[in-house]
This record gives structure tokens, sequence and C-alpha cells, in this order.
């Protein structure tokens, strides 16, 4: 029986793309998205949340398990959200690697690419958990314990806005072959 991800057995063009150039694409996404958040947003008055689009490829990437192309380039994207948000160094790498292992772990461990409801639920608990290493490490650089309604509100845009951009960090033909 073919995939959801196939048509009669075809692989679709992103299942036959390079895996090189997948992960280019999903870098360049967020890229964008993080450069967009550099500056202030806000409609009517009101601050725009904005994700940590990073933890979309922390997740998504994790479909091949564990490889260095996408920890390499998670630490990149988390020094780079370090020096933006004048973090100490480590801290958001710390974050972008730990939802990326518990993403793959998740991942080896269930069955989620047959079922989008379970995928999504692992997206839920990786950058659950990533959102929660963030909170520790800010509330132990800042000596008092760091409110936790402004990291929830900015999880729940990051998980939302993930659902739609999803395949676009899908790396490899579905198979969950190596990188």
């Amino acid at each position: 029986m073919p995939s959801a991800r196939t048509y009669a057995g075809r692989k679709s063009s992103w299942q036959r793309t390079n895996s090189g150039a997948q992960l280019l694409v999903g870098v360049i996404l967020i890229a964008v998205v993080g450069l967009f958040g550099l500056t202030r947003k806000s409609m009517f008055g009101i601050e725009l949340i904005w994700p940590y689009a990073a933890m979309w490829g922390a997740v998504g990437w994790a479909s091949v398990g564990l490889s260095l192309r996408p920890m390499v380039i998670l630490v990149a994207f988390g020094l780079a959200q370090d020096v933006s948000f004048n973090a100490p160094l480590g801290s958001f790498v710390l974050v972008n690697l730990s939802t990326y292992a518990l993403s793959a772990a998740l991942r080896e461990t269930f069955d989620v690419d047959s079922d989008p409801v379970r995928a999504l639920f692992a997206a839920a608990a990786a950058m659950g958990c990533g959102t929660f290493v963030l909170w520790v490490l800010a509330s132990s650089t800042a000596d008092q314990v760091v409110q936790l309604v402004p990291l929830l509100a900015v999880y729940a845009v990051t998980l939302i806005l993930f659902v739609p951009v999803a395949g676009a960090f899908r790396l490899g033909d579905g198979s969950g072959g190596t990188l």
C-alpha cells in the first residue's frame, strides 16, 4: 500500500530532491524567518509574537535520525540566536540540539511518520522540551524565575506555524534514510 506521501507508488518531487538541497531550503526558510524576527513587529499597537524557527529545523530534520550536517547547522543557528538575544553563548545551541535529539528519539521509538497525529504530538513534545530547556537556562542566568507565559506564547506560535511548513523540513525520501 503506498504511503500518504506518494501517489500510486510514485515519489513526490520533494522526495526525489537531493537531501542537501532539501536541507538548504530549510536553512533559507529558517534564516528568512529569523532575519524578519530581528525587527520589531506590531499590529494595531500589539506586539506580534515571533517563532523560534530553528526549532522547525530541529524537529523536521530529525526524520533522518542523528546526523552531523543538521546538527552543525543547528549549532550555527543557535550561536546566531545567542548573539541576537544577548544570551550566554551556547544557550540556544543547547535548546536546538535538545529539541533535535528528543525529536529523533521519538521518531525512532514510535512510528511517528505513518500517523500525522502522532507526528504533531511528537513535534509538540520536542518543541516543549526545547522551550523547557530555554526556560531553565533563562531562569538560571537571570537569578530569578523567568515568567513562563511569554515563553509558552512563543512555543504555541512556533508549533502552530510549524504545521504548514513541516514538509519543507522533511529530509530524505521518507524512508528514514541517512543523510
